[in-house]
């Protein structure tokens, strides 16, 4: 099965000169530095289309994210483990929650069994909210991916879980640092 034809032009990919940028940059790939720029530009298009998509319920992304999380979660949940999921430190998850209670959206609790640990539980208020822009997020999703097939997207998620494992393995700073020198061109 094809996949659907758009009217909308098509952006052409990002791409470089690969035979300067051997020449200038001797430990780069240039087919890596195009992978990276269109990844990198393909990411903000999409958290921007995510973010106009949302905009008429007032929240961040990492509103929506947290509010989402702790439903998921089907119980409150502790302030760390919020964190912990939204790979944010404790005082942003302190921050986002702050602007979640004043929205009458969440509340903070004590554990019964450790009065030390600080819950997040969702308000009532909170349910119709999440319900509208979940339900409009994953519209938004379906249309964004459906210019490909069931296939190609099965093939995307794979890459992309490829590319961030190996990312995860990689020593960055070590990399960077045996990397040779640019030669500028004149």
């Amino acid at each position: 099965m094809a996949a659907p034809e758009s009217s909308q032009p098509v952006d052409a990919a990002r791409r470089v000169d690969r035979r300067a940028f051997a020449r200038e940059f001797p430990s780069g790939d240039a087919t890596a530095t195009e992978c990276a720029q269109n990844l990198m530009l393909t990411a903000t298009v999409f958290i921007d289309a995510d973010v106009r998509a949302v905009a008429r319920h007032g929240l961040s992304t990492a509103a929506r994210l947290a509010l989402a999380t702790i439903e998921g979660a089907g119980e409150p949940m502790s302030a760390t483990e919020l964190a912990s999921r939204l790979f944010i430190t404790g005082a942003s998850v302190t921050s986002l929650v702050d602007t979640l209670e004043r929205k009458g959206y969440v509340r903070r609790t004590r554990s019964e069994a450790d009065r030390r640990v600080v819950l997040v539980e969702l308000q009532d208020s909170a349910r119709p909210v999440i319900d509208a822009f979940l339900a409009e997020i994953t519209a938004v999703h379906a249309a964004e991916f459906a210019i490909f097939t069931a296939a190609e997207r099965e093939q995307l998620i794979s890459l992309l879980a490829r590319l961030s494992a190996h990312i995860k393995t990689l020593d960055v700073e070590a990399v960077a640092r045996r990397a040779k020198p640019r030669r500028r061109q004149a």
